[in-house]
């Protein structure tokens, strides 16, 4: 049995549920048993649409280290063999001490400190991956690191865009919420500039976003405008659009695996490197930090350039389709299938 330890609400993102969920189906796919241990019941009508028991501990998702009788209960009771767990609210002692009485692997994407845990996975885009392993070296513990570690949904693997759908469709999402309302201000832009008039607007919507009513709104007055809410199959979405914007994640990755091409932008610490090693690799053009920076008026630009040069548009999609095969979460659902099989703990 491999158990998940994630959280999802207001402010944890549902992409670190996402991905668990897209690992979860590809130790499905190859036999393996699956449970996910939560804090507090959000975000598990996602759970259940995709039919994986899970277990509310009702505990503080942001103090973890007390969680951990309770968790430590529920691990042996559902008879866990490996733990994954993806938060950022851990600290060192918390995976130390599960991991001595379960292997564990740790979804490392901050790189801040060195855990002693079974394994660590690392992916995106990874320019700092040498000095990663060199951190790991004269340990015990197993490292997952790269691109090719990147846990995509199955439906994304083996996706490939060769050509553009002809279809005039810009794609805006931005995750599980939009804090500082990025999707509305590209709307309101977009909607008074004449050279989006023949463009389709796909807005997905997050379950948290707390602008989904001033979004509705919008849609009822443009017939430009496609809102779209609990999306279960992204990857449609993202190979008819022309062009797409995004914030930073795991999103970024799967718009690669479609190849559509991509402004991105941040609006978290998490999110900076990625967004940023995207241009700087020229696989997607950056719009910088909602935080500080007018993000939306480069937003605008950087679409407004990408009509107006077709050529160029298509060699970034051409790029992004190289860079992501979208096969990391069965390579990670085969290294849990090899340690469930192999360990003796």
């Amino acid at each position: 049995m491999i158990g998940f330890r994630v959280d999802a609400n207001e402010r944890i993102a549902t992409g670190h549920l996402m991905r668990c969920l897209a690992i979860a189906s590809a130790c499905r796919s190859i036999g393996q048993e699956c449970v996910f241990f939560l804090a507090e019941e959000k975000e598990t009508d996602r759970l259940r649409q995709w039919q994986f028991p899970y277990r509310i501990m009702d505990t503080r998702w942001d103090a973890m280290e007390q969680e951990l009788p309770v968790l430590k209960e529920y691990l042996r009771q559902e008879q866990v063999d490996y733990l994954v767990v993806d938060s950022y609210q851990v600290t060192a002692e918390y995976l130390r001490q599960l991991n001595q009485c379960i292997p564990v692997l740790y979804i490392d994407d901050m790189a801040y400190e060195r855990y002693a845990v079974d394994a660590v996975l690392h992916y995106g885009m990874c320019d700092d991956k040498q000095e990663y392993l060199k951190k790991y070296q004269h340990t015990d513990t197993q490292v997952l690191a790269g691109i090719e570690y990147t846990p995509l949904r199955e439906e994304f693997q083996g996706v490939s865009q060769s050509e553009e759908t002809g279809q005039k469709v810009i794609l805006i999402t931005t995750g599980g919420t939009d804090p500082y309302n990025i999707t509305g201000g590209i709307l309101q832009k977009c909607l008074c500039n004449g050279l989006f008039q023949e463009y389709t607007f796909d807005v997905i919507v997050g379950s948290m976003n707390q602008y989904v009513e001033t979004l509705r709104q919008i849609e009822q007055e443009y017939a430009q405008i496609r809102l779209y809410q609990n999306v279960t199959h992204m990857s449609d979405y993202m190979r008819r659009a022309m062009m797409a914007v995004s914030a930073g994640g795991t999103t970024l990755l799967e718009l690669c695996a479609c190849g559509t091409p991509t402004v991105c932008f941040s609006f978290a610490d998490n999110q900076q490197e990625g967004t940023r090693s995207m241009q700087q690799r020229r696989v997607m053009r950056y719009a910088g930090d909602a935080r500080t920076d007018d993000v939306v008026s480069v937003i605008v630009e950087e679409l407004e350039t990408w009509i107006q040069n077709p050529g160029d548009r298509e060699k970034y999609g051409t790029r992004m389709r190289q860079l992501v095969d979208g096969m990391g979460a069965k390579r990670i659902a085969e290294f849990l299938r090899n340690e469930e099989q192999n360990g003796d703990r």
